[in-house]
């Protein structure tokens, strides 16, 4: 076997699948570990648990609040992310349950390769937005413009393979599967799908370090997963440490006879 292929087919997609997983559980300790100084959820916000998970899920799967602020990136974030749902959910069908599409018909099959062809144009809206409007490409950084140009170099090479057939979907899904059970079988030498596996390798890697897992930041911010409760519950600030406090008697006492020693002309007696 060619070394190359060995590297790429049994020992990166570990190395990738792991800094991705260490990755993020990282970004979560960290993220944990913050302190909040005080409650401050976006109002209006529910005082229930319930409220909470209500308001957190119908912004999860609406995108509510970038609706209201702008309806054209909506339309284009909001196709993404449900393309690529579509497409992930896909990549596990093709490789743990490649089986199924005889079940569900291959008319769902078909309809994954539009999700594709969706989602490439998406990509290609986002960046486009980023080069031709001044205020967006003013803050944009180099990893903004690497980011989707990745993304878009992936999925299109999914969707042309897909689209022609470069590639058996058995073969992939057997190999994967391998990969799963930790008993790896050579993947199949075929450069459409090699650069395409490779690229992705380098998404992994890539996205715990990246505004990729901005969801999972999402989830955890303050604003959003709070309750609205400080009229009834006192939030202890973690960063409070031990001062000497006073009572207003013992402070109106000192200041009293602090009074009391200085002249009508400010001098001490």
């Amino acid at each position: 076997m060619d070394p190359l292929i060995f590297i790429i087919g049994y020992i990166t997609p570990y190395i990738a699948f792991f800094t991705l997983i260490i990755g993020l559980i990282y970004r979560v300790l960290r993220w944990l570990s913050v302190p909040v100084p005080f409650r401050l959820p976006v109002a209006p916000a529910p005082i229930t648990y319930s409220g909470v998970l209500k308001r957190m899920s119908l912004d999860l799967l609406t995108f509510r609040s970038l609706l209201k602020g702008n309806k054209k990136l909506w339309l284009g974030g909001y196709v993404f992310h449900v393309a690529l749902a579509i497409t992930l959910i896909s990549h596990i069908i093709n490789v743990y349950f490649h089986d199924l599409w005889s079940v569900i018909g291959y008319g769902w099959y078909e309809a994954v390769l539009y999700s594709g062809i969706f989602f490439l144009a998406t990509l290609a809206f986002l960046l486009v937005r980023r080069l031709v409007l001044p205020n967006v490409s003013y803050i944009s950084k180099t990893s903004d413009y690497v980011i989707l140009i990745l993304l878009i170099t992936i999925v299109f090479l999914g969707v042309y393979m897909r689209s022609f057939g470069l590639v058996d979907v058995a073969s992939v899904g057997s190999y994967m599967y391998s990969l799963l059970t930790f008993n790896p079988i050579p993947p199949p030498e075929n450069i459409w799908f090699i650069t395409h596996y490779v690229l992705a390798q380098i998404l992994f890697i890539y996205i715990p370090f990246s505004k990729v897992s901005h969801l999972i930041g999402w989830i955890l911010s303050t604003t959003r997963n709070m309750r609205n409760i400080t009229r009834w519950r006192r939030h202890v600030n973690p960063w409070n440490y031990p001062v000497e406090v006073i009572t207003w008697e013992e402070y109106y006492k000192k200041f009293k006879e602090e009074l009391e020693t200085i002249g009508p002309g400010g001098e001490r007696r």
